[in-house]
């Protein structure tokens, strides 16, 4: 590598970019002052320290997309991205913070010493005595239903003493482990478990090290997805950045693998979709391959093997190889079946679900035949789940309206190629059936028996792996012509909201 023709190279991005990284400052700069309390003025250090962080780290994002601008080239951007702000959402964010965190901080942990079937013996799973220590803070919080976690206030590093104390490596039992996924969902953060333990640091990098090693896998994935897709390919990176996105990857937590996987299928799905008359049966098994992958962690994700009908037939070799494609999906769909039963399932009660299922009366086979007995109410129910995306995205970080607006303008007006009208309702329709299904597998699973409404613990995040579907299904803006100034003033406002969710985080948290 020539040093000095990179830092040529990076010299001309910051100048060829000036307009952008000193438009991305004053919303910045805006941004930070008007959600700031007078607590937040009276001592600036923190929040100084961390706009000039937020401002680099942008104005280096910026530059580095004005010099990787090309389609071939904007993977490097992707990457970037993610990983700068990753590793910056993996220190910030509260201790534990994140969805079901512990649980699968347990689980990673346990993936990092080799137990990959995590057995449940006595009610219970074994982890480390530092697992629990990292949750013994001031913000702890306890549910009826015997999950602990904590909130964002009093549990930061400035309120624990794991940042001195040694891992502890004392066996001690904990009663949930998500043991109905598989343990190559935890292979990334439990690479960087390994790795604290091997170096010996303090306790709190078992914690640090797992999320930026998630958040590294979740931005090669991303990358890989740029990289394959032939079309989409800046709203594929607005999407994949959404903060809550990046905050989700930069947890400890198995959705960065499912977010980084699905978007990766959609991506090969889009690849098979491109005119080109040579799709064999080696295409469909791979597409194939990579369902069964991201389906296994996530039920509802095996829908995406209904896309491989409305590939046009004309892109395949032969008839022959068109055909595979429904004896793939009759193998998934069996798969899933099977994978649902014998271990989805039995792996999803040796937790503390067992006992919110009693406290709540949740039964799946009661649920089950009472929504037979309802068929009608159950389907409108189900069909009203349209109108409940509003509530479930209301309180989810980082999503302010101006947000979801320029989420939605990407969406829809994005300057695309029109894609094949069957691929587009083939879309659509697989669309809708992961997106009524999450609802549905929540109404068997979460909502009390005989209850259709409101269908009770879905959110908004379980829905990241059909984002990118949008601007395939609905792109309007079918001009073509230069679409350089669009993409800079894209990324740019993408990494803005990005930089904004974390200054709110540490606002509300330190």
């Amino acid at each position: 590598m020539n040093i000095n023709k990179v830092l040529s190279e990076f010299k001309e991005g910051i100048i060829n970019s000036k307009k952008y990284w000193i438009i991305y400052l004053a919303f910045i700069l805006i941004a930070a002052l008007s959600i700031m309390n007078i607590e937040n003025f009276m001592n600036p250090k923190l929040e100084i320290i961390t706009i000039l962080i937020l401002s680099l780290s942008g104005i280096l994002c910026i530059s580095h997309f004005h010099i990787h601008k090309s389609d071939k080239e904007l993977y490097k951007t992707a990457f970037i991205i993610i990983l700068i702000f990753g590793i910056i959402f993996s220190f910030v964010t509260p201790i534990l913070y994140g969805w079901d965190e512990l649980e699968h901080f347990i689980r990673a942990e346990q993936t990092s010493h080799g137990e990959f079937l995590p057995e449940y013996v006595n009610g219970s799973f074994m982890t480390i005595q530092t697992t629990l220590n990292l949750l013994d803070v001031p913000g702890k919080v306890h549910f009826p239903d015997g999950l602990e976690g904590t909130g964002i206030e009093n549990s930061t590093i400035f309120h624990t003493n794991a940042d001195v104390e040694k891992i502890d490596y004392t066996p001690v039992p904990y009663h949930s482990a998500f043991a109905q996924n598989p343990f190559y969902g935890y292979l990334a953060p439990a690479i960087g478990m390994f790795i604290a333990k091997l170096l010996d640091l303090n306790s709190i990098w078992l914690l640090w090290l797992g999320r930026i090693f998630n958040a590294l896998l979740y931005a090669c994935l991303i990358a890989l997805t740029i990289k394959k897709t032939p079309i989409l390919k800046i709203p594929m990176i607005v999407f994949a950045c959404v903060p809550l996105a990046i905050f989700t990857s930069s947890t400890i937590t198995i959705d960065s693998f499912i977010n980084g996987m699905s978007f990766l299928t959609i991506a090969y799905f889009f690849y098979m979709v491109k005119p080109k008359e040579n799709l064999t049966s080696k295409n469909t098994l791979i597409f194939t391959f990579l369902v069964l992958l991201v389906g296994t962690c996530k039920v509802s994700c095996f829908a995406f093997i209904f896309l491989l009908p409305f590939i046009p037939k004309k892109n395949f070799e032969d008839k022959r190889s068109y055909l595979f494609s429904f004896v793939c999906i009759l193998s998934i769909i069996l798969i899933a079946l099977l994978w649902t039963k014998f271990y989805a399932n039995p792996g999803f009660f040796e937790s503390w679900r067992s006992n919110k299922w009693l406290l709540e009366n949740i039964n799946t086979t009661e649920q089950i035949n009472y929504v037979f007995n309802n068929n009608k109410e159950t389907l409108i129910s189900l069909l009203n789940t349209l109108g409940l995306l509003k509530d479930d995205i209301s309180w989810n970080i980082g999503f302010h309206p101006l947000n979801l607006l320029f989420i939605g303008a990407v969406g829809l007006m994005y300057p695309i190629k029109e894609n094949p009208f069957i691929s587009r309702i083939g879309a659509l329709i697989t669309g809708l059936i992961f997106y009524v299904g999450t609802y549905f597998i929540f109404l068997l699973s979460w909502t009390p028996v005989g209850q259709l409404s409101p269908i009770m613990g879905v959110q908004v995040r379980y829905f990241i792996p059909i984002w990118i579907l949008m601007p395939f299904i609905f792109g309007f803006n079918h001009m073509q012509g230069d679409k350089g100034e669009i993409d800079s003033y894209v990324i740019m406002i993408t990494i803005v909201f990005i930089a904004i969710t974390i200054f709110w985080i540490l606002l509300q948290a330190y």
